[in-house]
């Protein structure tokens, strides 16, 4: 179902430069699957193509490099189509803002439509391409968490997607996963506002309580985001890296049925291009050309 007009599809990426991302090159080279996980209730088909997914969320900015490798050759996987989405810095995930995260229920004042979506926000959701050393890198913040959860960002990786159109009905998904931190990292950053604030109305989920966190670490294979400070602190940012190892030969991944969410579909987003030209000018206006490479 569509939650926005249909006035355009995604953009064609713009030709790209030289790269500038904080990692240029793959830096976990072990040759491993990334076990598959869920969508979760939260997942949407179709986002901005953008490097910044910030929008006007507040939090501690995280510098998000992903490297993808084809375990098929264990070598990196060039024009493989990522998308993130995550929980901003007290739990909420933008299109579904009439959620409390806190009790995962319907906030007073607020309905959700048929697909299970509240509103047509697009914070924090993003979809980028590899470049020719397998990376890709999206500028986002630290993100929050909500009941029953510990601590995740999402990530699929989709291949064989066409240019100006990078929905989930156009590609094969080779991967659907989720993407972690350490306890110790996260209880730093929630000593920041406005993660702190959360923490006084939810008891945090950890990760040895959440269970998809012990699928995702599952046959060897380590979830966990590798992270350094950008600057002197912690205030300053953060860089986060972690190779994603996929087989794009495999059975592509379902995106209906019951396995995906209580709706049984994605809700599907056809994208303005005016909201496709901001993004882009937001990112060339921090030196970012379309597909996150530098002008």
């Amino acid at each position: 179902m569509k939650r926005r007009a249909a006035l355009g599809k995604h953009a064609a990426p713009a030709a790209t430069g030289l790269d500038n991302y904080r990692y240029n090159e793959l830096q976990n080279k072990t040759c491993l699957l990334d076990p598959d996980t869920i969508f979760g209730p939260y997942g949407i088909d179709g986002e901005l193509h953008r490097h910044d997914v910030r929008e006007s969320q507040k939090g501690i900015d995280l510098y998000l490099d992903l490297g993808v490798m084809d375990v098929e050759t264990c070598e990196p996987l060039p024009d493989a189509w990522l998308s993130i989405w995550a929980c901003n810095a007290t739990g909420t995930y933008s299109g579904y803002t009439g959620i409390n995260p806190d009790t995962v229920s319907v906030l007073d004042g607020w309905t959700t439509r048929s697909d299970g979506t509240t509103d047509d926000e697009t914070f924090l959701r993003g979809v980028s391409k590899t470049n020719e050393a397998g990376m890709a890198e999206f500028l986002t913040i630290f993100p929050g968490y909500y009941e029953s959860r510990t601590t995740h960002i999402h990530v699929t990786v989709q291949t064989n997607v066409t240019e100006d159109d990078t929905s989930y009905s156009d590609a094969a998904i080779q991967h659907v996963g989720q993407l972690f931190f350490t306890e110790d990292l996260i209880n730093s950053v929630y000593q920041f506002a406005p993660y702190k604030s959360h923490l006084s109305t939810l008891n945090r989920t950890l990760n040895s309580e959440d269970s998809v966190y012990s699928v995702a670490n599952a046959d060897g294979y380590n979830a966990i985001i590798s992270t350094e400070l950008i600057g002197a602190t912690l205030a300053e940012g953060l860089i986060g890296y972690i190779t994603i190892g996929v087989n794009k030969s495999a059975e592509a991944i379902n995106t209906t049925g019951e396995s995906v969410n209580v709706q049984g579909y994605l809700p599907t987003v056809s994208l303005s291009a005016s909201a496709q030209a901001a993004a882009n000018t937001k990112d060339a206006a921090e030196g970012y050309k379309i597909n996150g490479m530098k002008v």
